[in-house]
């Protein structure tokens, strides 16, 4: 994988490097369905709108449509997947009386109110990522370190087993399991930031 979320970015714009695409597609893809899943939208339309977002943005990296001096990719990407997100949503159901009124002046005075969903659907979009990030750094990760070591950090630190049986079972001393815990997390954090590093 690309060291960065910049090269990788860039290396997706050639359609035909294959490994970039898939690298992108294992960072951003769950990151889109976790996040259209828990604005409701059911399994099979979910997938459906998370390949439909994969592909603009995937588009909009070759075509260059996607401009990083206006923003950072993952705002970008926020607003397409909320947009489709809201597109399937409405296909979904029968518009209200509100909508179907269509205004003298053309200006629809309820599509100018602030959505109070609007910044709950930002802090859901920033977990997803955290989520995508955490799933990819882990990934590469486990190639770096010895696997007694990524088994002690996941037994431990992530599915909470007590520190004496991880130990036990792994045949470590509990001191090493706190040790394998302390160096995984810093890698993690290391691989996290350079990938974040704009």
């Amino acid at each position: 994988m690309d060291t960065t979320q910049r090269n990788l970015l860039w290396a997706v714009r050639d359609a035909r490097d294959r490994r970039a695409w898939i690298d992108f597609f294992g960072i951003y893809a769950p990151m889109v369905s976790g996040f259209v899943r828990r604005l409701g939208l059911p399994d099979a339309d979910a997938d459906d709108v998370t390949q439909e977002i994969m592909l603009v943005a995937q588009a909009a990296l070759q075509q260059g449509t996607y401009k990083p001096e206006k923003g950072r990719f993952r705002a970008w990407l926020f607003g397409v997947a909320r947009r489709q997100a809201m597109i399937a949503h409405r296909a979904r159901r029968r518009p209200s009386r509100a909508q179907m009124i269509a205004p003298e002046s053309g200006v629809n005075p309820l599509a100018q109110l602030e959505d109070p969903r609007a910044e709950a659907e930002r802090l859901i979009w920033e977990q997803e990522w955290r989520y995508a990030l955490l799933g990819q750094a882990l990934n590469h990760i486990r190639k770096e370190v010895p696997e007694k070591e990524y088994q002690a950090f996941i037994r431990y630190a992530v599915q909470r087993e007590p520190v004496e049986q991880v130990a036990e079972e792994l045949g470590l001393s509990p001191s090493s399991v706190y040790v394998y815990k302390s160096r995984v997390l810093g890698a993690l954090r290391e691989w996290t930031k350079a990938f974040e590093k704009d």
